[in-house]
Formats: structure tokens, sequence, C-alpha cells
């Protein structure tokens, strides 16, 4: 019996080394893998920062998707959707729907928790798409009113315009290429000179052939007697009579579109019926009052 009794607390013992040591076992080996996970996101979380760096947002995403299959942070969380939505952002810009690509970029400016850089890259993006859309904005209402200056038969003053609209800064890139194409489209549509410039291109031909005093006389007061004009400037194609120069600094063609637009902005309609020499004698009275913005009383004869 008592041999027994002691077999049976061998038995025990041996049974409850077992479990210890198997437990220690167990508690070692999850120890093992929590530090390996750690390393994992860790690592992850770092590999999705540097490309954060770098603006690679979507590889970025990867990288934070990988850390949060890890370990559910809500750093990790905040993380990746932050970069996703700067992907969608910026795919929306290429697209040109630039309203979308500002919701996404609200978002991932508003990310709590999220990553500095991304956030400030968002600020940075939504005012660039801001820019965008004024530029967008200011181009189509310059092909609007060119298109009613061809209507109303002033090609010189729709030239001008959509000269200096496929001329802008950065008009043949991907954000503004379907603008320049309609502005171009319209300026290779117009003839290279109107009926009365080739009319007076003629003449003055004629006269160059006929090279007597008398024919230097009538140019001289052709010149002279221009303030007859004053009242249609367009009447010959004469869209000069106004002395393109304000303060001895000439008045460029760059200059007389923007007065246009200035026009434009204060609600005038009949922009395109307006010669060159009205927006000149109007650029001139405004300067002489000390300003740059004319007003449609400043081209009045004073």
């Amino acid at each position: 019996m008592e041999e027994f009794e002691m077999k049976k607390a061998l038995l025990l013992a041996t049974t409850g080394l077992a479990l210890l040591l198997a437990g220690c076992s167990n508690s070692s080996s999850s120890s093992k893998t929590s530090s390996s996970d750690n390393n994992k996101y860790n690592t992850e979380m770092t590999k999705g920062n540097n490309a954060v760096s770098d603006k690679d947002y979507a590889k970025a995403a990867d990288h934070f998707e990988s850390a949060l299959d890890v370990k559910k942070t809500s750093k990790a969380k905040a993380s990746e959707k932050q970069a996703n939505n700067l992907v969608k952002a910026k795919r929306l810009m290429n697209q040109r729907q630039f309203s979308e690509a500002k919701k996404s970029l609200t978002i991932a400016k508003e990310q709590e928790n999220g990553n500095k850089k991304m956030t400030a890259r968002a600020k940075t993006l939504l005012s660039q798409v801001k820019v965008i859309q004024t530029n967008r904005n200011n181009y189509k209402l310059d092909i609007k009113n060119a298109k009613a200056m061809i209507k109303a038969g002033t090609n010189d003053q729709a030239r001008s315009l959509l000269e200096q609209v496929t001329k802008s800064k950065g008009i043949k890139g991907k954000y503004y290429s379907d603008l320049y194409n309609q502005a171009n489209a319209l300026l290779q549509s117009l003839p290279e000179t109107s009926t009365t410039e080739k009319t007076d291109t003629t003449d003055t031909t004629n006269n160059s052939n006929n090279t007597t005093d008398t024919n230097s006389t009538d140019t001289t007061n052709d010149t002279a007697s221009s303030d007859d004009q004053s009242n249609n400037p367009a009447a010959k194609g004469h869209f000069d009579v106004e002395k393109k120069e304000v303060n001895g600094k000439e008045i460029t063609d760059e200059d007389i579109a923007k007065a246009r637009q200035q026009l434009t902005d204060q609600g005038v309609t009949t922009v395109g019926a307006w010669s060159d020499n009205d927006i000149i004698r109007a650029i001139k009275n405004a300067a002489a009052d000390g300003r740059t913005t004319i007003k449609p009383s400043d081209a009045k004869i004073r």
C-alpha cells in the first residue's frame, strides 16, 4: 500500500512538472510571437512613413495596410486612410474632377491621428486645386468672350485674346490642355487678315507703286487726319488710332486683353463690340486718374 502511494505521488509530481514546463514553453513561444509581430509592425510603419516622405502615397498605403494586418492600431488605420485619400485625390485631379478631388483632400487634411506630412500635403494640394479652378474659369471666360468677338466680326480682338490664352504658362499641361485645344482650334479657324485689312494693304501697295511727291503728301495727310476716325476707329481696320503708349510705356496686346477681362468682370456684356482703340483710350484715362483697372466710362473721349 505504501508502495502504491509512493508511485501515485511520483506520478503527480511528474505530471505537475510536465505541465509547468509546457506552460513555460507556451509563454516563451507567445513572447517570441509578440516580439516578432511588433518588429514587423514597426518595420511596415517605418516603410510607410518613408514612402510618404517620397510622396509615393500608393506605396505608403500598402505598407500601412500591412502594418494594420499585424496589429490593429488607430495610427496604422488613420495613416492608411489618409494615404488612400491622397491617392484618390491625385487621380481625380488628373481626370480634371477638381470638386471631387477637393472632397478627398479635405478628408485627408482633417484626418485624426494621421501623418503630419500627409496633412501638410493635403493642404498644399487644396490650395493648388483652388488656383487651377480659378485659372480654368478665367480661360473658359476668355474663350467665351473670344467666341462673342468672332460672332461680332471683331476677329482681331478675338485673336489677341486667344493668343493670350494659348501662350499662358502651363496651358498645355494636363490640368488645362482641354482648354488650350479649344482656344487653339478657335485661333486656327480665324482668317489671317480681315477683309478691310486686305483692302487697306492693297491700297497701300497701289500707292507704293506711285512714287510721286503727291502720294507721299497724301499718306501724310491720312495720318494727320486720323482724328477724324476717332468716332469709328474700326472703319478701315485701324485699331491703333490712339497711340499705344501710356506713361512712357507701350500698351501691349496683353494689356488690352487684361483690360477687356476687367470690363467683363464688372458685368459689361458688350466687350466684344469695343475696338482696341476704345480699350487703349480707357487704359490711358484710367492711368490719368491713377488707376490700373479700367471702368466703362473710361472709353469716353476727354
